[in-house]
C-alpha cells in the first residue's frame, strides 16, 4: 500500500480533547491581555496562528509542570490505536500534522503507544536544560499565517506519488485537507466543507473511519474509491 499515505491532525482528532485549547484555559492563558488581543485580531481575521501561537503558547514558559498536570487529562479518540495498528500491517505510512505544540504531541503519542512514521508540528518544547523553545514549523516565506503550513505538507506527499487520506476537525485542517484526495471529517472541518459541497467522508471515533477503509482499502490504494476530491488546493494558500 505504499500508494497511500495517511495524515491526522491530532487536537480534537487524534484526541479526544483539543489539547492545546485545553491548556489555554486550564492554565489561565486565554485571559492574559495579550492573548485577549491576538485573539480579537484573530476573529475579525487580521492574523493567523502564525502570529497567534507565539503570543498564547510564550505563556507556556517556566510551566512544564502546569502542563504536565493538565496533559494527563487527555486520552486518545476511541479506535485510534487500531487505525494505527490496520496501517502498519498494510505499510501505510502514518504522519501526525499539527499546528499545535511538539511536547505534549510528542509526550502523548509515546504514553498512549501511537507512534507514526512522521510527526510534523510546531517545534514548542522544554528542553533538558530547562529552557523553552518557542519555534513554527512555517518555512513557507509566501505564506506566514498558519503556524504549521499542513497544504505544503500534504503537497510534498502528493508529489512523492501518494495518494492521500487526511484526517481532520478544525480550521487549519481546511488548507491540509483541500489538497488530499479523501477527508474523513468531524467538528468545524465538516461544516466548512458541507457549506462548500466539497466531499467527506464523516466521523466521530477511528471505528467509523476503519468501517470505511478496511472493505474498501483495495480501491483507495487506486484511486478508484468514491468522495475523491480534485485535490486542487485552497485558493486562501499560496507558495512559492
Amino acid at each position: 500500500m505504499q500508494s497511500l499515505a495517511l495524515v491526522t491532525d491530532f487536537d480534537g482528532t487524534l484526541m479526544e480533547q483539543d489539547v492545546g485549547d485545553e491548556l489555554m484555559e486550564a492554565l489561565g492563558v486565554r485571559s492574559h491581555p495579550a492573548v485577549l488581543a491576538a485573539s480579537a485580531r484573530g476573529r475579525r481575521g487580521e492574523i493567523g496562528s502564525y502570529d497567534w501561537i507565539p503570543v498564547s503558547y510564550g505563556q507556556l514558559a517556566g510551566r512544564q509542570r502546569d502542563v504536565d498536570a493538565v496533559i494527563e487529562r487527555v486520552h486518545p479518540r476511541a479506535g485510534a490505536a487500531e487505525l494505527f495498528a490496520f496501517c502498519r500491517e498494510l505499510g501505510i505510512p502514518i504522519t501526525i500534522l499539527s499546528d499545535g505544540m511538539e511536547y505534549y504531541i510528542r509526550k502523548l503519542t509515546t504514553k498512549f503507544g501511537l507512534e507514526p512514521d512522521n510527526i510534523i508540528v510546531n517545534p514548542i518544547r522544554y528542553e533538558a536544560d530547562g529552557s523553552y523553545r518557542l519555534g513554527l514549523q512555517n518555512d513557507n516565506e509566501a505564506c506566514r499565517w498558519c503556524g504549521c503550513c499542513k497544504a505544503k505538507v500534504v503537497r510534498e506527499l502528493k508529489r512523492e506519488g501518494r495518494r492521500v487520506i487526511y484526517i481532520g476537525d478544525g480550521t487549519s485542517d481546511v488548507y491540509g485537507s483541500s489538497f488530499a484526495d479523501w477527508t474523513f471529517a468531524r467538528g468545524y472541518l465538516a461544516d466548512h466543507l458541507r457549506s462548500a459541497g466539497a466531499p467527506a467522508f464523516p466521523f466521530e471515533t477511528f471505528h467509523d473511519v476503519l468501517d470505511v477503509l478496511q472493505p474498501h482499502i483495495a480501491a483507495f490504494a487506486d484511486g478508484t474509491m468514491h468522495g475523491r476530491r480534485a485535490a486542487a488546493g485552497d485558493p486562501f494558500c499560496k507558495f512559492q
